[in-house]
């Protein structure tokens, strides 16, 4: 808005040096026209900053998104593969299945951070308890949204460690797919980020921006090994083996001619590291 104020200003002073005050003609067209171009190159700028979001930067900036909250979840997952397949684990909410991996976590002394610079909401569609207590799932006023999402990718003053969701859904707590003698940590390469452009959440209506680091997981000798054990054991209600196909389709198996079951689209994205609509 402050751009079109500029621009709109240095046109008025042209039009007034032009028409209304031939004593200070050059005076006022030339302010007008310093101002016009000014505006014109701080707006290619901030373009050329954002090339990658600049939909998103005059949905936010510009459009009637403006006035709008976005709903933000910021994730990270892990692409655990053996012999052609990556393992899936069952989402306690919606059912489906997804690669190992959830949504960071708030820090206690974020919490304040996040309201007062950036006017956060907590995001009241799904469960705030347990271990969704304080999830990076938060509603952000679309002004503030390009401001959240640097300061996100900065990595201050936030969680960056992965191998909470890692032990919560494969080690530790009632799960135990895999024995802590022989992942006592993980070691990991980041691959790169997903992020999805803003879209309106199905049955939800909202709108969203959903974003996703994804991690390689790289095992140790002892740590391949149970994975390939685990591999041979077969599916089970709680996880699935399932390869590129199988995913690609959603669980659809073509082979079979048949669903087997539901895989979570993002794990897709996390595959073919790019947002797809289906």
């Amino acid at each position: 808005m402050k751009y079109l104020i500029q621009f709109g200003l240095g046109i008025l002073l042209i039009l007034v040096g032009h028409f209304l005050d031939p004593g200070l003609k050059n005076e006022l067209m030339g302010a007008g026209i310093i101002l016009g171009i000014s505006t014109i190159y701080f707006l290619i700028f901030e373009g050329v900053e954002n090339r990658k979001r600049i939909i998103l930067l005059f949905h936010c900036k510009y459009l009637a998104l403006k006035d709008e909250n976005i709903r933000f979840s910021m994730s990270y997952l892990y692409r655990i593969k053996v012999n052609d397949k990556y393992l899936l684990v069952k989402n306690s909410n919606f059912g489906h299945f997804q690669l190992v991996g959830g949504k960071y976590k708030r820090l206690p002394g974020t919490q304040s951070m996040l309201k007062e610079k950036f006017d956060a909401m907590d995001d009241l569609k799904l469960p705030n308890s347990g271990l969704t207590k304080d999830d990076f799932a938060i509603f952000i006023p679309a002004k503030n949204a390009i401001k959240f999402i640097d300061w996100f990718n900065t990595k201050k003053d936030r969680e960056v460690s992965h191998w909470r969701e890692f032990y919560e859904e494969l080690v530790g707590g009632q799960s135990k797919i895999l024995g802590s003698k022989n992942f006592p940590y993980v070691i990991y390469n980041y691959v790169g980020t997903v992020t999805t452009p803003i879209k309106t959440t199905q049955g939800w209506n909202c709108f969203e921006i959903l974003q996703y680091d994804i991690l390689d997981l790289i095992p140790t000798r002892e740590q391949e090994r149970e994975l390939e054990t685990l591999l041979k054991k077969g599916d089970t209600d709680n996880y699935k083996w399932a390869d590129d196909e199988l995913i690609k389709n959603l669980g659809h198996d073509n082979r079979q001619r048949k669903k087997l079951y539901h895989i979570g689209e993002h794990t897709k994205w996390a595959l073919n590291m790019k947002w797809s609509k289906e």
